[in-house]
């Protein structure tokens, strides 16, 4: 059964180590939490798609917790040195947690939608 330790070694592939694993866990388990609520009936938590929506969905609240903390990358100049930002931290796990939603969407529930007739 999948746990916020599986989570966290998937989201590990798209960071690096310089974050403690004490700052991601609860993220991983908040990611994975989200996701088992949404599940359709007998859907494998073990599934590759459902960890690594969880893992993007993680990525995704460390950025926003970076951005509203100041941690946003910035593009300065120091003398005749330029540094450039790689691009947008949070825009890229927005991509990504896209992508992995995208993927995972067939096995989420759809809250059985139904169209009513009015008359």
């Amino acid at each position: 059964m999948a746990n916020e330790n599986t989570v966290l070694a998937h989201l590990r592939h798209w960071m690096d180590d310089s974050v403690p694993d004490s700052e991601l866990l609860p993220l991983c388990t908040m990611g994975l939490e989200s996701l088992r609520m949404r599940l359709r009936p007998g859907v494998d938590e073990d599934d590759v798609r459902v960890i690594s929506a969880a893992a993007a969905f993680a990525l995704y609240q460390y950025q926003i917790k970076q951005r509203l903390s100041g941690g946003t990358p910035a593009d300065f100049k120091a003398g005749d040195l330029s540094i450039k930002s790689a691009g947008d931290p949070l825009v890229a796990a927005t991509t990504l947690r896209n992508e992995c939603f995208r993927d995972v969407a067939p096995l989420l529930a759809d809250g059985d939608f139904a169209f009513l007739t009015c008359g």
